[in-house]
């Protein structure tokens, strides 16, 4: 595998300049420039995680529908690990936890023509065999760490690539509300009372997650006034859970 900026920045340029086949994947040893959701950046040790991303072309999906792209990677990367990490969840928007740490991320790229989705890359970062990370306020986890075994990252690349594959065709089978249950199922901390930082009105507050709506924004009901607030990405941070 080679040495590559960004896979997903490598994909789009193919497509750019050509048509590849749906599917297409491209795997990294190691990204000089890895990027997570708007401008984060992604640490990884080189030979030792897993860095792909997938293209496609998902004409039916619609502006509003197209957060299901993050559902079903989600849900697929939940598939093909449960069986070595059985307590996964999805913490949205777009994060794999492992016992209350990330192990994993999404980033997903759209380019639309008019209301029409052209293409999508799909770029997934996930920690298997790291065991020590440079910025640890964010808690990261692996697979290593969490089994005590090394994981040969090909194959799980493999199981990762026959999981999508699954969900995406039952994304074009039109099964989105099975998706949309599936996901909830899976949803980080559903339910359960938290202390958020509501970044645009820069105050705390005591909530609950009551789900993530069509145009993939998180629904948190706020327990001080029973008002129920959808927020977008970097709207809101998790601070931590409430003390019963």
């Amino acid at each position: 595998m080679a040495t590559v900026s960004s896979t997903n920045t490598y994909l789009l340029d193919r497509v750019s300049k050509s048509t590849p086949p749906e599917g297409t994947a491209v795997l990294a040893d190691f990204q000089t420039a890895g990027r997570g959701q708007i401008g984060s950046s992604w640490q990884s040790e080189p030979e030792k995680n897993l860095l792909c991303s997938f293209l496609l072309y998902p004409h039916i999906l619609q502006p509003d529908d197209q957060f299901l792209l993050a559902q079903i990677t989600s849900l697929a990367l939940v598939d093909a690990l449960r069986p070595i990490c059985p307590s996964l969840s999805i913490k949205w928007p777009n994060d794999l936890y492992l016992e209350e740490r990330k192990i994993g991320g999404i980033l997903i790229q759209n380019q639309w023509q008019g209301s029409s989705l052209k293409s999508s890359v799909i770029g997934i970062g996930l920690n298997v065999n790291q065991q020590s990370f440079p910025i640890q306020d964010l808690h990261p986890h692996s697979l290593r760490l969490y089994t005590g075994q090394e994981h040969s990252v090909m194959e799980l690349f493999q199981h990762i690539s026959q999981a999508l594959d699954i969900r995406y065709t039952q994304l074009r089978s039109g099964q989105a509300e099975q998706i949309r249950k599936e996901y909830h199922q899976n949803l980080y901390a559903l339910g359960q009372i938290y202390i958020f930082e509501d970044l645009v009105r820069s105050k705390d507050f005591t909530g609950i997650i009551q789900g993530v709506n069509q145009n993939g924004a998180l629904r948190v009901e706020d327990l001080s006034t029973g008002e129920i607030i959808a927020f977008q990405h970097k709207e809101i941070r998790f601070i931590c859970k409430h003390s019963s």
